[in-house]
C-alpha cells in the first residue's frame, strides 16, 4: 500500500473541518448549514475523483474516508451537542521540545498521544511538527520513518535541510517557518499552542497575541532550572509546565 503525502494531508484538512462543522451545526441555520454540507460533499467527491484519476489506493485511507462520511451524516442531523470548539493551532519546535522531554526529564514523547490531549476540549486546525533533516540520505539521522509516521498520524510535517559548516558541524533553525505558518493562520483561530522554550519566539507571540488570538506555551520551567526563557513565559497569556502533563503525553 502506498500513502500519497499530498492526498494524505487534503484527507486530514478535510476531516477537521467536517468534525468542526459537526460541532458547529446546532449553531446554524438550515439554509447555512444546508450551504456547508454541500460545499464539503464537493470536497470529499474531488478526493474520490481524484484518487480514480492519479489510481491512488484507497485501502490506506479507508477508515478516515468512512469517518468523514458518517460525520457529514451527524452534522447534517444537528446531532452534536457540544458547546462551540476552540479553534486551535499546534506548533511544535520538534528539537528543541526533544531536548527538553529528553535530556532535562529523561523522558520521550508520545505525539499520538500530544494530540489527543490537547485537542480533547478543542478542535485541533493544524499541527505543524518542524525538523531539521541531515544533507543527503542519512534517514536514521534525520528520523525519516517518524517524520513519516507524523505526517500520517494528524501532523503537517515541515522540514529544512541542517546547513554544514566548515568545522563540521550541522545546524538547523526553523523559526521563520514556524513565524510565517503561525501568522498566516492567526486569523483562523482562537488558540495557538506553541511547544518549545526558545525566547526569540517572544516577539511572534507578542504580535499573535495583539490580533486577539490566546497565545500559549508548553516548555519545560522547572523553577528556573529548564531551558525555557523567561520572557517566553511572561510573553504567553498562558504556560503549561511540560513536567505536569507528561503523565498523559509521555510514552508508556
Amino acid at each position: 500500500m502506498t500513502i500519497v503525502p499530498s492526498f494524505t494531508k487534503k484527507i486530514i484538512e478535510l476531516g477537521g473541518e467536517v468534525r468542526y462543522l459537526q460541532h458547529q451545526a446546532r449553531f446554524l441555520t438550515a439554509l447555512e448549514l444546508e450551504k456547508k454540507l454541500q460545499h464539503q460533499r464537493q470536497n470529499l467527491q474531488a478526493l474520490y475523483d481524484q484518487a480514480e484519476q492519479k489510481k491512488i489506493d484507497l485501502i490506506p485511507y479507508a477508515s478516515a474516508l468512512a469517518e468523514i462520511e458518517a460525520n457529514l451524516k451527524i452534522a447534517r442531523e444537528g446531532a452534536s451537542w457540544a458547546p462551540r470548539l476552540e479553534k486551535t493551532a499546534l506548533f511544535v519546535d520538534g528539537a528543541n521540545l526533544a531536548a527538553m522531554a529528553y535530556d532535562h526529564l529523561n523522558t520521550k514523547l508520545d505525539f499520538a498521544k500530544l494530540l489527543t490531549y490537547f485537542g480533547r476540549d478543542s478542535y485541533i486546525l493544524r499541527a505543524f511538527y518542524y525538523a531539521a533533516t541531515y544533507p543527503g540520505d542519512d534517514e536514521a539521522k534525520s528520523n525519516i520513518g517518524f517524520l513519516a509516521w507524523l505526517g500520517r498520524n494528524g501532523y503537517l510535517v515541515v522540514t529544512k535541510p541542517l546547513k554544514e559548516y566548515a568545522d563540521g558541524k550541522h545546524k538547523g533553525n526553523l523559526d521563520i517557518e514556524i513565524a510565517i505558518d503561525m501568522l498566516e493562520l492567526a486569523d483562523k483561530v482562537d488558540r495557538v499552542v506553541l511547544f518549545s522554550g526558545d525566547g526569540d519566539f517572544a516577539p511572534l507571540l507578542r504580535k499573535v497575541g495583539s490580533k486577539g488570538v490566546v497565545t500559549e506555551v508548553v516548555a519545560y520551567w522547572g523553577d528556573g532550572r529548564g531551558p525555557t526563557a523567561s520572557q517566553l513565559i511572561e510573553t504567553a497569556d498562558k504556560f503549561t509546565e511540560l513536567q505536569e502533563i507528561l503523565p498523559f503525553v509521555a510514552k508508556s
